[in-house]
């Protein structure tokens, strides 16, 4: 991680979970982080558990990522602040128990609009910051299992489309950065289950798997040691796509859900 210390990294999501993680590792490492979330307090109890340690510095950003103008502008003031973004790590995401039978148009375009729209609008964002600043930079997506396989949770496909289009603008994005000749990298890095509010709503309806101790699941740290992980890799190296499931897990899930939690989600 040294050629990563003192760089910047924006990390999207920040206040809670997964990318919590990641930005209390990215700083450990030395690393500035520029974290954006909506809930300002608790991007402030983060920023103020690492700011008085021996790390990187931690800036904070309220910032909705599903509107563009507000992500123009932290790329904006990195650019001109800190020197432009070095590393960028896109984790916001939201699922909604949502069946494709009897589901809302506005949990659909949620859905959508953060995990895949917003994601792309801050790749591109950060494409141009590192070409403007000559930074040979790590986009990173944090993607799920549920961009390669179907998984077997009942209302739940439209967030397995949403990481399913995350996997191909992966190889899309990477594919047109060689055609421009650019050396930015860009890596999918795709947990199972994880320690989440997320995995807490989905579990809730699910009848065989109720508790953590029925389920295996990772930790928020373990994502954020692979986001590491693939940072480390030296220029001419790029992990792609990193798949990290808990031991004793399968990347295809096997239990289904009751016929009373289908029934309970249509009715609902």
């Amino acid at each position: 991680m040294e050629r990563w210390s003192g760089k910047v990294a924006i990390v999207t999501g920040a206040s809670a979970g997964i990318d919590a993680a990641i930005v209390v590792q990215l700083a450990k490492n030395g690393v500035h982080v520029v974290a954006l979330a909506r809930r300002e307090k608790e991007l402030k109890e983060l920023a103020e558990s690492l700011n008085d340690k021996d790390y990187g510095t931690i800036y904070t950003k309220v910032c909705d990522v599903t509107n563009e103008q507000a992500v123009k502008d932290v790329f904006s003031w990195v650019d001109s602040t800190l020197g432009g973004a070095s590393i960028l790590i896109n984790n916001a995401a939201v699922t909604k128990i949502s069946s494709l039978l009897n589901g809302k148009l506005e949990d659909w375009q949620e859905i959508l609009n953060l995990n895949v729209l917003a994601l792309s609008v801050c790749s591109r964002e950060a494409y141009k910051s590192m070409t403007k600043n000559k930074i040979d930079g790590h986009i990173i997506q944090i993607n799920s299992i549920s961009g390669h396989s179907l998984t077997p949770n009942f209302a739940h496909k439209m967030y397995n489309a949403s990481k399913s289009a995350v996997t191909v603008l992966c190889d899309g994005l990477r594919h047109e950065l060689q055609l421009t000749g650019s050396k930015i990298k860009v890596s999918s890095v795709s947990p199972g289950p994880t320690a989440t509010d997320m995995l807490a709503s989905i579990l809730k309806y699910s009848k065989e798997v109720t508790t953590a101790a029925d389920f295996k699941i990772l930790d928020a740290e373990d994502v954020a040691n692979a986001v590491i992980t693939s940072l480390t890799t030296p220029p001419n190296v790029l992990i792609a796509d990193m798949t990290i499931i808990p031991t004793g897990f399968t990347i295809q899930m096997h239990f289904q859900p009751s016929s009373q939690v289908v029934e309970n989600i249509l009715n609902a």
